[in-house]
């Protein structure tokens, strides 16, 4: 699984989540730190927090894990 394919599959579950005004930035070339950045919106620390479990919920079912939290 490339990069953009792991960033997309995250975008889709923050969707599935009902996050607002995701944007998906590419640092490919900007920067050696990360090749994405996903930037979105909730309505609360409950709905951010939901948004941030299943982004990794997602990647776990992919046998891609944080590195750390």
């Amino acid at each position: 699984m490339t990069t953009r394919e792991m960033a997309e599959v995250i975008v889709k579950a923050l969707d599935a989540k009902k996050a607002t005004d995701i944007a998906l930035l590419e640092l490919t070339d900007l920067t050696v730190l990360a090749d994405y950045f996903i930037i979105c919106t909730g309505s609360s620390t409950t709905h951010i927090k939901a948004m941030a479990d299943e982004a990794e919920r997602v990647m776990a079912q992919v046998q891609i894990l944080p590195h750390h939290t």
